[in-house]
């Protein structure tokens, strides 16, 4: 391995090192109790080693965010590739979307905020992350259209329906989500009168 590449290594361990620590501090204490020399002890350096990486602490933040972002819809993409039927697949889909949100404690902490206004990223975050579901659920759609399972004549705006939909859902799961399995029960009720209008019979 070349020096540079050795170093670029070495830069990205600790960034991620610096993430890994946020993220925890971040669920623990909260974005605004949490600071820079907090995120510093945890690592055991010197909090001027921080800025080498991040601009500021909503940098960092922002940083949390997107990887927790990214393990929602990782999570969601093997839903989506899975050999599970179009019915099946939107029921998990909805489902694994749900409890994995309510895990992810920073990306909850975050949209909670966000709908009190939050935090400017977030726009930016949101944006793509809506252009992605609709993708996946588009995925699911057209798949249960193609079967027979589905009825749909819009798949697009269908799948943009039920995103909105969906994000509706969080406010629910927000006052719920220390009893997950009960707001289980309110999707599959929820679920029951999509499917209703989805399902051909």
């Amino acid at each position: 391995m070349s020096v540079g590449a050795s170093t670029v290594s070495q830069n990205d361990g600790m960034r991620i090192a610096i993430i890994e620590a946020a993220r925890e501090l971040f669920a623990k204490f909260g974005y605004k109790k949490t600071t820079m020399e907090d995120i510093a002890q945890a690592l055991r350096k010197g909090k001027s080693s921080l800025y080498y990486y991040f601009t500021n602490k909503e940098e960092i933040f922002q940083a949390v965010i997107e990887q927790e972002e990214s393990i929602l819809f990782t999570q969601l993409q093997e839903v989506v590739g899975s050999d599970l039927s179009p019915k099946d697949k939107l029921k998990e889909y909805v489902m694994t979307r749900m409890e994995t949100i309510s895990s992810l404690e920073n990306y909850l902490k975050a949209l909670k905020d966000e709908m009190m206004g939050g935090y400017e990223f977030l726009d930016k975050l949101k944006g793509k992350a809506e252009k992605e579901e609709a993708n996946l659920l588009t995925s699911i759609l057209e798949e249960g259209t193609e079967d027979n399972t589905f009825q749909v004549k819009n798949i697009p705006m269908a799948a943009v329906a039920i995103a909105i939909s969906l994000r509706g859902l969080e406010v629910p799961l927000f006052k719920s989500v220390k009893d997950f399995n009960e707001f289980k029960v309110q999707i599959e009720n929820i679920l029951n009168i999509l499917f209703f209008g989805l399902i051909k019979r």
